[in-house]
């Protein structure tokens, strides 16, 4: 309760203040010569008077200022309450004379508030009502669809389902809202497929998937979607129908097609060889053994067709399978580079899981490479082992045998066929096996050459040679100079940047780099930054490299960035094409960022022009066409080091079978391509101090 103040402390002290003053007049007065006795006696009693009179002045006053203000001003405030919290009418402004200006000031206010509330509620009523006018469409729209909804949040909550999902779950108590998803649907497959559509580039927001139930009873076929408000996902929806009868019954039709196709070729071929001179014979078991065949077929594409796919990239798959490998003992390392595949990312990991647990239980290792590949319009997945091959029963044995619980009895064959995939191809090379795995290449491969055609079409950074860059310091190269080549660690690594121009202030805004150990580039072990550049990013570098200030406005600082990018090269040999462009970005900041950048350095251009001609385009696509190597997510940092990477293993074969093995011959090339381009460049009059550009 707030506590009334009153002017009695201020009319106490003004009286009392008088009186002070009145008796130290009369002091005054006393202490002089100008004034009789009788006079000061006169003084005397006045102020004796004033101070004892003061106090009942005092209260008087009070008393009349509390009645005629104060106690008015107290009704007034319970008054504007009761307006302010209920639906009290008007102030009586007659019950309030002395205050007559403010309460009518209050009525004033107090119309507008009714008023105001009277809108407030028409336009609330109007809203719900027309809300549950949204949410009874809504209801109905739900109750028509013959799929399963469930609306999620960020923390895997349903916040919305229809009675399919009722249906199609087989559930009664478990569906609810503020429930998590997972007490229905098994967590892997729902987690992977989120975890896709967050992190896959392109922006895409759907994608198919197959789960089971958390009883592992139901398989359900469907689609998330992501919840976008203000471009923040929000959430998703699931939408499925039960394939549980249609994917076994697609199992049944496979085996008996199968039998029919393996029981009916043994007797063809006997009839052949029984009647070799019966053209009519012979004639009538090609037609038959014709019409298997398309049938065969025409059934595999059919189930082609059924299953849940979308384009995958390879290096998303493996990641995934190679984390859940690793709780279970089995070291996967990520090799190659990345291609783009189509089918259903989650299954196919559990077929890649299923076949590692098999590979170890038949051969005992616990350590597998995985990677994809690409040649022409064929694309694949492989498992590498050291090990001797297996025996084809053996690969038979590992193809019947069930994928995962949360695929039922679908076999490894099955998941195979489904996406197009003949046997795997089995192959050795020193003391490696590969299991080759056929899949469908991704079906946006050409639109994203095509991207790829159209960015090249952009202005494309020019040859830099700074020669001085290049230069190999002795007591840095010494060690590796009798190394081989494919013994050396390596970091491939590649920049962006807002500019042509070190020295003219551009900046880098990404930088990327993949390690290459053993000849083999380990896909998993990676660097990949986006750096704020502290400057605005030009238009013309945003249309190649595709970063803009919106991305790198939360991104740290060069200075932060470099010397992480220090410890994960360590004292590796950095390569990168052109590398003297990016040597140069690196160098002008290491006394900023307090790091150094003296390893030593190889550039996949120079070794070209040295393998391929001088004369013949050097550009990164042009190499990777000569050598058949399917660039992906080319002009981001990382994707031009992963063609690097390749790149430079092409380079390193053709540098042996010329007999230049080691670094120190690497070292003698580049010394010898770096004089033909001084040669060159003094000829035509291009170079300058600072560098060179073609």
């Amino acid at each position: 309760m707030t506590r009334r103040r009153g002017p009695l402390i201020w009319l106490s002290t003004a009286f009392l203040a008088n009186a002070v003053a009145a008796l130290a007049a009369a002091l005054i007065l006393s202490a002089g010569n100008a004034v009789d006795a009788e006079t000061l006696k006169t003084l005397a009693l006045s102020a004796g008077l004033t101070i004892g009179l003061s106090p009942l002045l005092l209260f008087a006053v009070w008393k009349l200022f509390d009645l005629r203000v104060l106690r008015g001003l107290g009704e007034l405030a319970v008054e504007v309450r009761a307006i302010a919290h209920g639906e009290r009418p008007a102030i009586d402004a007659s019950r309030y004379g002395d205050l007559m200006p403010l309460p009518d000031a209050l009525n004033i206010l107090a119309g507008r508030l009714t008023d105001a509330r009277s809108q407030v509620d028409d336009k609330v009523e109007a809203a719900t009502a027309k809300t549950e006018e949204h949410a009874s469409r809504l209801a109905a729209i739900l109750h028509e669809i013959h799929q399963g909804i469930l609306v999620c949040n960020l923390k895997h909550q349903v916040v919305l389902y229809n009675q399919q999902a009722l249906n199609v779950l087989h559930v009664a108590g478990q569906v609810g809202l503020g429930r998590s998803v997972f007490g229905m649907l098994s967590r892997d497959p729902v987690m992977h497929t989120f975890d896709m559509l967050i992190h896959r580039p392109g922006g895409a927001r759907s994608a198919p998937f197959l789960a089971g139930t958390s009883d592992a009873k139901t398989l359900l076929q469907g689609r998330m979607s992501l919840i976008q408000a203000r471009g923040e996902v929000t959430g998703y929806v699931l939408t499925f129908d039960d394939v549980t009868e249609q994917v076994n019954a697609l199992a049944r039709r496979e085996s008996l097609l199968r039998e029919l196709i393996d029981g009916v070729r043994a007797p063809l071929a006997r009839l052949r060889l029984a009647l070799p001179g019966e053209e009519v014979v012979l004639r009538e078991a090609g037609s038959i053994t014709t019409a298997l065949s398309k049938a065969s077929l025409g059934y595999r594409s059919a189930q082609k067709g059924w299953w849940p796919m979308s384009d995958i990239h390879s290096s998303d798959l493996i990641d995934f399978t190679l984390h859940r490998l690793r709780d279970e003992g089995l070291i996967v390392t990520m090799v190659g580079l990345p291609v783009w595949l189509h089918g259903d990312s989650h299954t196919l990991s559990l077929l890649l899981e299923a076949l590692m647990r098999r590979i170890q239980a038949d051969t005992g290792t616990s350590r597998f490479d995985a990677g994809a590949g690409r040649e022409g319009d064929k694309v694949w997945l492989e498992i590498i082992w050291n090990g001797v091959p297996v025996l084809d029963e053996t690969i038979e044995a590992w193809l019947a045998a069930p994928v995962s619980p949360m695929l039922g009895s679908m076999a490894v064959r099955d998941v195979l066929q489904h996406h197009g995939s003949d046997a795997p191809l089995q192959t050795t090379l020193e003391g490696f096996t590969w299991l080759r795995l056929p899949m469908l290449p991704g079906r946006d491969a050409e639109q994203q050459q095509r991207a790829v055609v159209q960015t090249e079409s952009l202005s494309a950074r020019p040859q830099f040679f700074d020669f001085d860059l290049l230069q190999q310091d002795a007591e840095h190269t010494a060690e590796l100079g009798l190394t081989p080549l494919r013994a050396i660690t390596y970091v491939v690594f590649d920049t962006e940047t807002t500019g042509l121009h070190p020295d003219a202030g551009d900046q880098i805004v990404s930088i990327a780099g993949v390690r290459i150990v053993n000849g083999r580039i380990l896909t998993g072990e990676s660097f990949n930054r986006i750096v704020n550049p502290g400057r605005p990013i030009p238009v013309e570098s945003i249309k190649f490299h595709g970063i803009t200030d919106e991305m790198v406005e939360d991104k740290p600082p060069l200075c932060v960035v470099l010397p992480q990018f220090k410890a994960f090269c360590a004292d590796a040999v950095l390569v990168g094409h052109n590398v003297a462009f990016d040597l140069k970005f690196l160098r002008m900041k290491e006394r900023d960022c307090g790091v150094t950048f003296d390893n030593p350095a190889l550039d996949t251009m120079l070794l070209s022009s040295y393998v391929d001609d001088s004369t013949r385009n050097q550009t990164l696509d042009a190499i990777a066409d000569r050598y058949g190597i399917h660039a992906t997510d080319r002009h981001t940092a990382l994707g031009d080091s992963l063609s690097t990477a390749a790149v430079l293993l092409r380079l390193i074969d053709a540098l042996e079978a010329r007999g230049l093995r080691t670094f120190d011959d690497a070292v003698k090339t580049l010394n010898i391509t770096q004089q033909l381009q001084q040669r060159q460049a003094a000829f035509s009059g291009n170079g300058d101090q600072a560098g060179i550009s073609f």
